[in-house]
């Protein structure tokens, strides 16, 4: 009975080690213009009423937001920006610093070969005799979609881009997309520097 449950769980052990390889975490990054002083911004504002869509050019590539994630971002970015000491300004024409933020996606596919071990059984006098063992190969291809958002910070003045963040991640139709939105965004602005006097 025991050498049963051997198998089976050295099946569940690895079920659990592909489904933890599978989980897709985000990504980030981020650019800094040398010569901009971040140490002077101290209110912000949206350069507009939307996105900046953009995204790569492919035949593939899909730039789309939603109205309801729109605000999600938006709101995110604030309670962000105001958590780093930074004041959201009214009117938005004296802001130190402009926010914009950017959208896109891209269709990818993933092809994963792995090596493995066989061998053949031949019936021989009512026994089995194994013949030699071979290599063989396993191949799975997987297709998904990337999706990327970057936030963009501009000089109020010159209109220069002084800070520029992004997060990539794998997308799911199971991923709930405020939680996603609320990491993403928080860990894009996570190397953006705290307001001087904070």
């Amino acid at each position: 009975m025991e050498s049963r449950k051997k198998p089976l769980l050295f099946a569940v052990f690895l079920l659990a080690v592909w489904a933890l390889s599978c989980a897709s975490s985000i990504k980030t990054g981020f650019d800094v213009d040398p010569s901009a002083d971040l140490t002077r911004y101290k209110t912000f504002a949206w350069v507009g009423p939307g996105p900046l869509s953009k995204a790569k050019s492919g035949v593939n590539t899909v730039s789309f937001i939603s109205p309801l994630d729109d605000q999600r971002i938006r709101s995110s970015v604030n309670r962000t920006l105001e958590s780093l000491g930074y004041w959201l300004a009214v009117p938005p024409e004296v802001a130190d610093m402009v926010v914009a933020y950017s959208v896109g996606s891209e269709d990818k596919i993933r092809v994963h070969q792995s090596p493995g071990m066989a061998t053949t059984v031949y019936p021989y006098g009512g026994r089995y005799r194994y013949g030699g063992w071979h290599s063989t190969s396993n191949v799975s291809v997987q297709q998904y979609t990337e999706g990327t958002l970057s936030i963009e910070l501009y000089d109020g003045k010159t209109e220069q881009a002084v800070w520029v963040g992004w997060a990539s991640k794998r997308l799911s139709r199971s991923d709930d997309s405020q939680a996603v939105i609320s990491e993403a965004v928080s860990k894009i602005l996570k190397e953006f520097p705290s307001a001087p006097g904070r």
